[in-house]
C-alpha cells in the first residue's frame, strides 16, 4: 500500500453564523469553513471543510498535539 504525502500550500478560512434554515435548531449556530490548498504528487488540489466551532477546537487540539509530538522527534 502506497501512501502519498500532501504539502499544504495555503489555508484560508471563514467564520459564519447560520441566519436562516429549514431546521430551527440550526439558526444562530456558528461554523467555520476551511479551504486547504494542497500539492499532491506535484499537482494542486483544493479541499473544502466545514465544521462546527467545537469540531474546530478539537481539530486545533489535534494539530497542536501532532506538532508537539513532532517537536519531540526532532
Amino acid at each position: 500500500m502506497v501512501k502519498t504525502v500532501s504539502k499544504v500550500r495555503g489555508v484560508s478560512w471563514r467564520f459564519g453564523v447560520t441566519a436562516a434554515s429549514n431546521e430551527s435548531d440550526n439558526i444562530g449556530k456558528s461554523f467555520l469553513q476551511l479551504k486547504l490548498d494542497l500539492e499532491e504528487d506535484g499537482k494542486p488540489n483544493t479541499v473544502f471543510v466545514e465544521m462546527t466551532i467545537s469540531e474546530f477546537y478539537k481539530f486545533l487540539h489535534d494539530l497542536e498535539k501532532a506538532k508537539s509530538d513532532l517537536d519531540l522527534l526532532l
